[in-house]
């Protein structure tokens, strides 16, 4: 087992699950799969939910497979008491802004930053 598949296996198989992962399949094909984790705003002062992925393969798309994806993770944090999910996409995945806004989810323009860690930081 690689490295990054015993991580996402610690995270989503321990206890208590830091992520929840649902699939899409059709007979032995993978169609496509969200994952989420419970975060917490302290900009808004609660919990939410965060999905960091949903992939559905090409030649699933327009089968309502993200669609169906989409609600389970929903209802997901409906039933665990949260009434936020939050996500990006890049600006120029225009498809999946599409997808999105059909939901009726609404964008925010922000800028996402990352840092790693294991390398020196230079003070600004």
């Amino acid at each position: 087992m690689t490295t990054k598949a015993a991580q996402l296996s610690r995270a989503v198989f321990g206890l208590p699950p830091r992520l929840f992962a649902w699939v899409a399949g059709d007979g032995a094909d993978l169609l496509g799969y969200a994952a989420a984790s419970r975060e917490f705003s302290a900009w808004r002062g609660r919990d939410y939910l965060h999905m960091d992925c949903l992939f559905v393969s090409a030649a699933a798309r327009n089968r309502r497979v993200g669609a169906r994806l989409a609600d389970a993770v929903i209802g997901f944090a409906r039933a665990q008491g949260l009434d936020e999910v939050q996500w990006q996409t890049p600006a120029w995945n225009l498809d999946a802004v599409r997808f999105y806004e059909r939901l009726g989810a609404l964008g925010d323009q922000k800028v996402r930053f990352s840092l790693d860690c294991a390398r020196e930081v230079r003070p600004a």
